[in-house]
C-alpha cells in the first residue's frame, strides 16, 4: 500500500481467538476436535487460537449426576456438541446444571404431588400431580390418631422419592414412612422417646449424600443438632452449636449456594435481621447477614429455587398487605428478587414445589374462605403462563401438609 509516496506493508492477523467458560450449578469438562483448550486455574474457562475459518467441534462432558442445560453462542449445536467456524474471535459458554428431585415428588416423575391429612378422620391422602393436573391418587393410611404429627416430607433413603417423618406429640416417638406413589414401602422408629424439649425444626440434606437428614433444636438450651439419616436409621448425629439464644430462630433450611448441602436461614425476632449459616455436615462454612432489620410484618413462608439456577431462594409475604415478594439468592447475598404481586390476604401458602417440572419451584395456595386451590408456575420473579386452578371447594378438614 503506498500512501504519500511511502510503501507500506499491512500485515493481516490470520488467527481466531475461542474462549469457552462453564457455567452453572454441575461440573464436567470440554474437549476440542482440533487444536487444545487451555484452563484457567479455576478449570472454568479454556482458551485456544486457530487459523481464521477453521471449524470447530466442542464437546461437553457432564459428570457423573450433572446432565448440559445449554450451550450460548454457538453457530450450531447436536446433543452434547457445538460446532463454531473461526471467522472472528468467539465466546462460547457451556451450563452443567445438577438436576433436583422436586420435593413432594412421592412417585418420583418429576413432578411434585400434594400431601393431605383429614383432622377429624386422621386419614392421609396424596394427590399424584402435574401442572394443574391430578393425574392418580390413594389413602396413604385411614385413622392416624391425632398424637402423630406429620413433621416433614423429604427423601429420606435416596431414591429420588419423598417420605413422610411423623412424630408423636405424647411420647417423642419419631416414625418414617419410606414412599413409592401412594404405597408406603418401608417403615418403622427412627427413635423412640425424644425428649420435650427437642424440637423437630427442618429437614434437609445438610451432607451432600443425597438423602435428606433431621435439624432439631433444643427449646431449654438453644443447642442446635443434625441427625444424619439414611432411610429410617440415624447413621449419626452431630451438634451444630450450643447455647443459641432464644431471639434467633431458624426460619428455613435449603441449599443457598449450590454446593447440594443444606444451609440456614435464622432470624432476630427483636430487630429482623436475617442471617445465613452455609454448612458442610454439621461444620459452618460460612456465616454472615443477608440483610438487617427486615419488618416484624414479614414473614418469611417457603425456601426453594425459583429461577432454576440450583441455589435456593426465599418466598417472603407481608401479613399486614398480603403481597408476596422473593429473595434470588446466592450463598448469604441477596443478589435478585422483587415484588411478585400485591394483595394476596385470602390466600396462604399451602406448599412450595415444582408442580410443572421445569426444575423451578412453583407456589401452592388455597383461598382461606371458600377452599379453592390455585398454582403459581414461577419463573424468577414472574408468574408464568399455565397457571390455575387445581380443585375449586376442598373442604375445610383437609388441610395439606
Amino acid at each position: 500500500m503506498t500512501i504519500a509516496g511511502q510503501t507500506f506493508t499491512v500485515t493481516q492477523d490470520t488467527h481466531s481467538h475461542l474462549k469457552v467458560m462453564m457455567t452453572g450449578s454441575g461440573i464436567g469438562s470440554v474437549s476440542a476436535s482440533t487444536g487444545t483448550l487451555s484452563w484457567s486455574s479455576d478449570s472454568k474457562t479454556g482458551t485456544a487460537v486457530y487459523n481464521k475459518d477453521t471449524k470447530v467441534v466442542l464437546k461437553a462432558t457432564p459428570a457423573q449426576g450433572v446432565t448440559l442445560k445449554a450451550w450460548t453462542g454457538c453457530d450450531s449445536t447436536a446433543v452434547n456438541q457445538c460446532t463454531v467456524t473461526m471467522t472472528t474471535d468467539k465466546d462460547i459458554t457451556v451450563e452443567f446444571s445438577i438436576p433436583v428431585t422436586p420435593i413432594y415428588d412421592f412417585d418420583g416423575d418429576g413432578y411434585s404431588d400434594v400431601l393431605w391429612r383429614n383432622t377429624a378422620t386422621g386419614d392421609v391422602y396424596i394427590w399424584l400431580m402435574k401442572g394443574t393436573n391430578i393425574t392418580g391418587g390413594d389413602y396413604v393410611v385411614r385413622g392416624i390418631t391425632e398424637d402423630w404429627d406429620i413433621k416433614r416430607v423429604a427423601d429420606f433413603n435416596g431414591d429420588g422419592k419423598s417420605d413422610i417423618v411423623w412424630q408423636n406429640t405424647k411420647d417423642g416417638d419419631v416414625y418414617m414412612y419410606l414412599m413409592d406413589g401412594t404405597k408406603i414401602i418401608t417403615h418403622g422408629f427412627a427413635l423412640r422417646e425424644v425428649p420435650r424439649e427437642w424440637d423437630f425444626k427442618a429437614a434437609g440434606d445438610f451432607d451432600g449424600d443425597g438423602k435428606a437428614d433431621i435439624l432439631w433444636q433444643n427449646s431449654e438450651t438453644g443447642d442446635t443438632a443434625i441427625w444424619f439419616m439414611d432411610g429410617k436409621d440415624v447413621k449419626s448425629t452431630g451438634f451444630i452449636v450450643r447455647g443459641m439464644r432464644p431471639e434467633w430462630v431458624i426460619r428455613v433450611v435449603a441449599d443457598l449456594n449450590g454446593d447440594k448441602k443444606g444451609d440456614i436461614v435464622w432470624q432476630n425476632t427483636n430487630n429482623g435481621d436475617v442471617f445465613v449459616w452455609l454448612m458442610d455436615g454439621a461444620t459452618i462454612l460460612k456465616g454472615d447477614y443477608a440483610s438487617p432489620g427486615v419488618p416484624g410484618n414479614w414473614k418469611a413462608k417457603a425456601i426453594a429455587d425459583f429461577d432454576g439456577d440450583g441455589k435456593a431462594d426465599i418466598l417472603w409475604q407481608d401479613t399486614t398487605s398480603g403481597d408476596v415478594a422473593i429473595w434470588q439468592m446466592d450463598g448469604v447475598k441477596i443478589i435478585g428478587g422483587g415484588l411478585v404481586v400485591h394483595g394476596m390476604l385470602n390466600w396462604h401458602v399451602l406448599a412450595v414445589a415444582d408442580y410443572n417440572g421445569d426444575g423451578k419451584s412453583d407456589v401452592l395456595w388455597q383461598n382461606n374462605a371458600n377452599g379453592d386451590v390455585y398454582v403459581w408456575f414461577m419463573d424468577g420473579t414472574t408468574i408464568t403462563s399455565g397457571s390455575g386452578y387445581v380443585v375449586n371447594g376442598m373442604p375445610a378438614d383437609w388441610q395439606a401438609k
